[in-house]
């Protein structure tokens, strides 16, 4: 008696009730994958926002030492300005973007001593801050699109850093910047300065094609009219190098921004963030998701700094 209780009590487990066991255990990670993925993209969109944030601060700490914006993009004071035909209104004696000439306010004081007056100086150049984790573009680099070839995840095809960050051209603008009040006469809490941006924007060939390919340090007023490759958005329609930055288009076909779309369908002429809605970083500093239910005349009006318009109740 004590033998037969004693084998009953060391049975192990019939193949059906592991099989039930394991059938459990997937139901449950099946439900906690989804639960894990919200938290991985809401951290991931907080990382982009705080980046934003951080933009924001930098700009008006320039702001408080010069007492006008930084350039969208820039040459060493006294040469030509395309824009203008006339000496550049930039006095500091640099030539670079708005990335660049925030990097002091960035903590990244080292990395633009070593610039020594050019964005472009020294290839390769990372900085995290530039860079948001939600980009999906980076895993499809030369998959879709004639051009969208880059270096790495995160360094483009010319070998210069990526920006996930453009910044209006209408805001930095080209010609020559004034104070934060003139700059943006409509109120800061009114205006885009900066908009999230796809690494790799590179379409296949059913959604248009082509390719933008931001570069934080890239400066098309040393290098042309390669728009694809500048930090800011405004400027992809025309030749950045002729355009009226003061009048730059913000919108493609009927189309302002996109707000999670997928890498096949990115449109190289506008702004695209991998969130449910597109990031942008205000005048005053604040950040905030922007839908594709937004008109495009809404959109328009928030990227203008100062045309006096409204915003409609969509904003």
């Amino acid at each position: 008696m004590y033998l037969g209780t004693l084998l009953r009590i060391k049975r192990g487990f019939t193949l059906i009730e592991l099989l039930v066991v394991i059938a459990i255990i997937a139901i449950l990670i099946g439900l906690l994958l989804p639960a894990v993925q919200k938290v991985r993209a809401a951290a991931a969109r907080t990382r982009c926002q705080n980046n934003l944030k951080q933009l924001g601060t930098a700009v008006h700490n320039y702001q408080s030492d010069f007492r006008k914006l930084p350039q969208c993009e820039g040459l060493a004071g006294g040469a030509t300005n395309p824009y203008t035909g006339l000496p550049d209104a930039n006095s500091s004696g640099t030539s670079g973007t708005t990335f660049y000439y925030l990097l002091p306010y960035i903590e990244q004081d080292n990395l633009y001593r070593q610039l020594n007056g050019n964005s472009m100086s020294i290839a390769a150049q990372v900085v995290q801050a530039y860079l948001c984790p939600s980009d999906p573009s980076v895993s499809n680099a030369g998959t879709y699109g004639g051009c969208g070839v880059m270096n790495g995840e995160a360094v483009q095809r010319g070998n210069y850093g990526s920006s996930n960050y453009a910044a209006n051209v209408m805001v930095f603008e080209p010609r020559g910047t004034k104070s934060i009040e003139v700059q943006m006469a409509d109120g800061t809490a009114n205006t885009v300065m900066f908009a999230e941006r796809f690494r790799n924007c590179s379409p296949d060939g059913a959604h248009g094609g082509g390719c933008t390919l931001p570069a934080w340090a890239w400066n098309t007023m040393v290098n042309g009219g390669d728009a694809w490759s500048s930090p800011t958005f405004g400027a992809q329609q025309d030749n950045i190098g002729t355009m009226n930055a003061g009048g730059a288009q913000t919108n493609y076909g009927g189309l302002g921004f996109q707000a999670g779309p997928s890498v096949q369908a990115c449109n190289w002429y506008v702004t695209q963030g991998g969130h449910s809605a597109m990031q942008v970083g205000l005048g005053d500093g604040s950040v905030r998701g922007v839908s594709s239910g937004m008109s495009v005349t809404t959109w328009a009006n928030a990227c203008s700094p100062s045309d006096g318009n409204v915003l409609g109740s969509d904003w």
